[in-house]
């Protein structure tokens, strides 16, 4: 007795021996698939996302048809498809974006589930949702499907009127992805364009995210839906330019210790970055490029290397965050540089009895140089028996024996082509 009550009459002729109907009518179902796919006008190429809440994508083929409301029978909108792939063991799911005619699309619903062709009904973003996280300062944006909410009043003898009228809501969907999974109640968001922003605020009850692809599986839940109500555009924390609200909530600021810098062919220049999240000193990962990699580089940790004679600007981005800064770079066979004599401690009095012994150093673009100085002293009217002064390679040392109130000593320092002068007072014991 055969395991099966009946055989298709269809598939007797092709039949093979030992072969389950079940399966060899699922070969030949997508034969016939095969064959016909493209002897159609509504097969396109468009771009799948090659896994879920990855924004990395691949082509696929497909045939796009329209969607009909099953409650009314009528066809909906342009702003929903039906997609059919040609494989019936194509992978879907729900919430997973595809890219054609400049729209970003979402799954909605998935014809996966016991059922032999793999087709799905997806819904064009009509907008996108932008954010910036308070914790991390990172710039998010999301495409989203925005539905207006209009309110229908219950009686329309109080009401007055039998017409729906404006309510003030809107209904969002989108992919639940670590990125949306973000986005807190009461967050605000503008939508518009920049003559025109509008802005809605998540209502507290209005995060939903428990559309289990799985009943008891908290976590395969795919497309996140957001109720969002009215709210007020505020110029001052919002920015208006490109429609983020609360950016002034959450200010950052990225600063270079050099603006600008210069020198020779194959010479490195560091450049550190000084970062502030609402003011207070905080760090980030900085992201560093280069507009001219022909004349200089920068690495990871903002090493500057320069190339060839030219000029490059460096800019320094917060990893995320739209605050950014830069520094211009000059290559030259013969770099101005900047040198600097520094005298510590800077402190021009010694009290009488006191020692004091100083340390002088050159600095050439806040490096510090390894040359000795010729350091002599000039006591002016000040008597030599006041004092004692001697001098070494980097250094010098001043006892104060005896106040004078008339006159103070200098202190020259020369190396090479440069001085600097310093003049030191003998004060009396405080």
């Amino acid at each position: 007795m055969s395991d099966y009550k009946y055989t298709l009459s269809s598939l007797v002729g092709a039949a093979k021996k030992g072969t389950d109907p079940k399966a060899q009518y699922i070969e030949l179902f997508q034969k016939t698939l095969t064959d016909q796919f493209y002897n159609s006008s509504d097969w396109w190429t468009v771009q799948e996302e090659i896994s879920f809440g990855s924004q990395t994508y691949s082509d696929v083929d497909v045939r796009i048809n329209h969607v009909i409301n099953a409650e009314t029978g009528l066809k909906l909108g342009d702003d929903w498809k039906t997609v059919l792939f040609q494989d019936v063991n194509h992978g879907i799911e729900l919430g997973k974006h595809f890219i054609f005619d400049n729209n970003t699309w979402l799954t909605i619903n998935t014809e996966l589930v016991k059922n032999l062709t793999g087709t799905c009904t997806i819904r064009r973003c009509n907008n996108t949702l932008r954010w910036i996280e308070e914790s991390t300062g990172i710039y998010y944006e999301e495409p989203c499907c925005i539905e207006y909410m209009v309110k229908e009043p219950r009686d329309y003898a109080t009401a007055g009127s039998p017409f729906m009228t404006p309510g003030g809501f809107l209904h969002i969907e989108m992919q639940f992805n670590p990125r949306s999974n973000l986005i807190n109640e009461n967050q605000r968001f503008l939508f518009g364009n920049p003559n025109h922003w509008t802005c809605y605020k998540v209502i507290g009850t209005g995060l939903n995210d428990f559309r289990n692809n799985e009943t008891y599986d908290n976590g395969t839940a795919r497309i996140l839906t957001l109720d969002l109500i009215a709210n007020f555009v505020n110029n001052e924390l919002d920015d208006i330019t490109n429609g983020i609200a609360d950016v002034g909530t959450n200010v950052y600021t990225i600063t270079l210790d050099k603006t600008s810098a210069s020198g020779a062919a194959a010479s490195a220049i560091q450049l550190t970055p000084s970062i502030t999240y609402n003011g207070k000193s905080t760090t980030r990962t900085v992201l560093w490029t280069s507009s001219d990699t022909a004349k200089a580089t920068v690495n990871s940790s903002g090493l500057v290397t320069l190339v060839a004679n030219g000029t490059a600007t460096i800019t320094a981005t917060i990893d995320g965050n739209p605050a950014h800064t830069h520094c211009a770079i000059t290559v030259s066979a013969s770099p101005s540089v900047e040198s600097v004599i520094k005298i510590t401690p800077d402190t021009n009095y010694i009290l009488e009895g006191a020692t004091k012994s100083y340390t002088v150093f050159l600095y050439e673009d806040d490096v510090i140089q390894s040359d000795t100085f010729t350091i002599t002293c000039d006591n002016h009217s000040v008597p030599a028996g006041n004092f004692t002064f001697s001098a070494s390679a980097n250094g010098f040392t001043i006892v104060n024996k005896l106040k004078n109130v008339d006159s103070y000593l200098t202190v020259s320092c020369v190396v090479g082509s440069i001085t600097r002068t310093f003049k030191i007072y003998l004060k009396g014991a405080w």
